[in-house]
């Protein structure tokens, strides 16, 4: 007798649970590694840039191997062994901090594995999201991405905040505790999901290299994905690192706050990109993707203007909010535009390749921003990327089609 088919109308419920569980756990990690770095263990500009570029570092170049280790795998289950394994980091921290053990080289360590987890994991769920769409949201792939963005970014709000007010009163080590438990709930999440076996051509003899470097030769030549991944990368060298090491320095040294002041940066701009996708997912398609993604890329630009001015710090929580509110929007078209675009045998592996592309420029900009910071001070140092934007907006405006990028009817 055929068993009766499975009903896939919860399937994006259960992935949403499992968004929300894993970026909770990332939201108190957002929090606790740059309070832990800045403000316990007070270590310079310069090395908290090369702290967070530990932090992403890792990620990046493994994500290429992850996408490739995704397209052949059953999916679930890959994901769940991931999961299991990151829930130990945490766990080991706490036990240690809770010991008393607490140095630079120790949160140098914890962050190098997660983020090297996580170059697995992120393929993995993305490749997923697909599957669930057609599933269980009619192969609406635009409401799919911003759904899953709205998710993932409005998760990291409530971990900021889980994390951010608790440390100074609590301590580090509970709220370890709590991350490597939200994780543990992300595996249970998963185990809900449907099995997703890999395209029949992937059953043929393992090549890592050979799959990393078919999957990122597929991004760079693709016309659409192409100019996408030019000006999210060299946006990513100029504000990802403001955002991950100018923010922590100038809550410490011009504002003299602490986790909650940090907290609330994160939670702002972070609630903004939820937000945004949020409604973008309630919308219809926007149509021209390309331009929606360059004006969005403005505005942070005019938030590092206003920011030199030494706003009071309220005024610092309205910009990120307002410079969130616009990265939701060139996040989730770039991100369509790929899940659009790409092919089901190397789905896991393209999107992989474009994380790489648009999340590389990172680390460079952490690291170059800590010097930066320590040449001419916070206030001052925000001036040069925004000065650098103009340069790149310009370029990409007229050597590339980006402006032109419109959604597939």
């Amino acid at each position: 007798m055929t068993p009766p088919a499975r009903d896939h109308r919860a399937d994006h419920r259960w992935y949403m649970a499992g968004i929300w569980s894993y970026f909770l756990a990332g939201g108190v990690q957002g929090v606790l590694f740059p309070w832990i770095i800045t403000i316990v263990l007070d270590e310079s500009s310069d090395r908290v840039g090369i702290a967070q570029m530990f932090s992403m570092l890792p990620m990046l170049l493994l994500g290429l191997f992850g996408g490739a280790a995704a397209d052949r795998a059953e999916l679930r289950r890959h994901l769940m062994k991931l999961q299991a394994i990151a829930t130990l980091p945490p766990l080991i921290l706490a036990v240690l901090i809770y010991n008393g053990v607490l140095t630079y080289e120790l949160m140098i360590l914890y962050v190098l594995s997660l983020s090297s987890l996580g170059g697995y994991i992120m393929p993995a769920r993305d490749s997923m999201l697909s599957r669930v769409a057609v599933n269980s949201m009619g192969g609406n792939i635009q409401r799919a991405v911003a759904l899953a963005m709205s998710g993932q970014f409005l998760g990291q709000v409530v971990g900021f905040q889980l994390g951010g007010l608790p440390a100074e009163y609590i301590g580090a080590w509970p709220l370890l505790m709590l991350q490597s438990a939200l994780l543990a709930f992300a595996v249970f999440t998963t185990s809900r999901l449907p099995s997703v076996l890999p395209s029949p051509r992937e059953h043929a003899r393992r090549q890592p290299f050979k799959d990393v470097k078919e999957g990122f030769l597929a991004v760079l030549k693709h016309d659409r994905i192409r100019p996408v991944l030019m000006l999210m990368f060299f946006s990513g060298i100029l504000f990802m690192g403001v955002f991950m090491v100018l923010f922590p320095i100038l809550i410490r040294d011009v504002y003299h706050g602490s986790s909650r002041e940090i907290g609330n940066v994160m939670a702002s701009f972070f609630g903004g990109i939820g937000i945004s996708s949020f409604v973008l997912s309630r919308l219809k398609p926007i149509r021209r993707q390309g331009r929606a993604i360059m004006l969005a890329m403005c505005t942070g630009s005019i938030v590092m203007v206003m920011i030199h001015f030494n706003p009071p710090i309220w005024g610092v929580y309205l910009l990120a909010l307002g410079w969130g509110l616009a990265a939701g929007v060139s996040m989730s078209q770039s991100r369509a535009i790929v899940q659009e675009s790409a092919s089901d045998a190397l789905r896991a592996r393209m999107l992989a390749g474009f994380n790489l592309g648009t999340m590389g420029g990172g680390p460079i900009g952490a690291i170059l921003t800590g010097y930066v910071i320590r040449w001419v001070g916070p206030l001052d140092a925000v001036l040069v990327p925004c000065s650098l934007m103009v340069v790149l907006w310009s370029a990409i405006f007229f050597f590339t089609p980006l402006w032109r990028i419109e959604a597939p009817r």
